[in-house]
């Protein structure tokens, strides 16, 4: 696992209202999931910060293909293609570094406010917000979805 943020310079090559759309958009895909089938494992984040999901296959490629979110949700009711998917976004969390990875997860899975991220980390607004903008720019560069988000 890469351990550092990534450098002011590449991170000021991405739009993070872009980036943070882009990943709404598959937590929109983990509440249709859930919505439509309670008993459905998404992969998760524990309180000790591994990322972990039971239904785990290994996949050749981490490149999410043809990401439309319309189409994701028709082709995620197919066991397989679900569990190949979330084994992708596994893969892609897995990239992230502790920190990054506390604050995504208290930014999209917990939905906690900037203040509440703040306290829990222990840095500067400006720190949170590169630590933030770091850890979607890997998340969706593993996925192979970062290319949208350019400014």
């Amino acid at each position: 696992m890469n351990n550092t943020l990534l450098g002011k310079d590449e991170l000021q090559l991405y739009d993070y209202v872009k980036l943070r759309n882009m990943v709404l958009d598959i937590f929109k895909l983990f509440k249709y999931l859930k919505r439509t089938n309670d008993k459905i494992s998404i992969p998760k984040i524990t309180s000790d910060y591994r990322v972990r999901y039971e239904q785990f296959i290994p996949v050749n490629t981490s490149v999410v293909e043809n990401y439309v979110l319309k189409s994701l949700m028709l082709e995620t009711r197919l066991e397989q293609k679900r569990r190949q998917l979330f084994s992708k976004i596994t893969i892609a969390l897995r990239k992230l570094n502790h920190l990054e990875l506390e604050v995504f997860n208290l930014t999209f899975y917990k939905c906690a406010c900037e203040e509440e991220i703040i306290s829990t980390i222990c840095y500067g607004k400006d720190k949170m917000r590169e630590i933030r903008k770091s850890a979607c720019i890997k998340f969706l560069s593993a996925l192979g979805l970062d290319d949208k988000c350019f400014k």
